[in-house]
């Protein structure tokens, strides 16, 4: 074994390189400064964003309404054919299926539609209220300090203490400003 240096000085002079890797990262993370926030939550209870999905709702209800108009007629409409069907000529029953299937093919171009329609609409009537707030966690972030905020349900958090989430502050903050916008604008 003379001609084999010693294991034991590398082993120490690895160790101690790891040692001070982990005190400098330590010490780097100890001014990093992280927060999480629920976008939903904000949105949900906050005074914009709760007049943002009444909004929604009455344009959502008054669709429901209408496809459920349709829907009601496409049952009955079945319902008929189940009872008068038997007593039809070939002919007229082939007319009645071909007019039920165009009936049951623009209900669903209407449902599709309608669907399209409610997301144009929740796009528009959000992306105000989504700018805004995302002036409102900026600035919190810089005043605060914080190296980064986090959505809290994106993939990739899976885990965060209550004490950095900061989404009350951002209702807080968010519905303030709304006032004191609204209040400029009414001057």
């Amino acid at each position: 074994m003379k001609g084999r240096p010693s294991l034991i000085p590398v082993l120490l002079i690895f160790l101690w390189t790891a040692v001070l890797c982990c005190s400098v990262t330590a010490g780097e993370t100890s001014q990093t400064k992280i927060a999480v926030i629920n976008m939903q939550k904000v949105v949900r209870k906050s005074v914009a964003g709760q007049q943002a999905m009444e909004k929604l709702n009455k344009k959502f209800e008054g669709l429901q309404k209408k496809l459920k108009a349709k829907q009601d007629e496409l049952k009955a409409f079945k319902d008929d054919f189940g009872k008068k069907g038997p007593l039809m000529n070939e002919d007229a029953k082939a007319e009645k299926e071909r007019e039920y299937k165009k009936a049951l093919r623009d209900f669903k171009d209407q449902s599709d539609d309608a669907q399209f329609e409610m997301r144009q609409a929740e796009s528009k009537s959000m992306e105000p209220v989504l700018k805004e707030l995302e002036k409102v966690v900026t600035r919190i972030g810089e005043e605060g300090g914080y190296t980064l905020i986090l959505e809290k349900n994106m993939p990739g958090v899976y885990f965060n203490t209550s004490n950095i989430d900061i989404t009350n502050e951002v209702i807080k903050a968010y519905d303030n400003e709304v006032k004191s916008k609204s209040k400029k604008d009414k001057k």
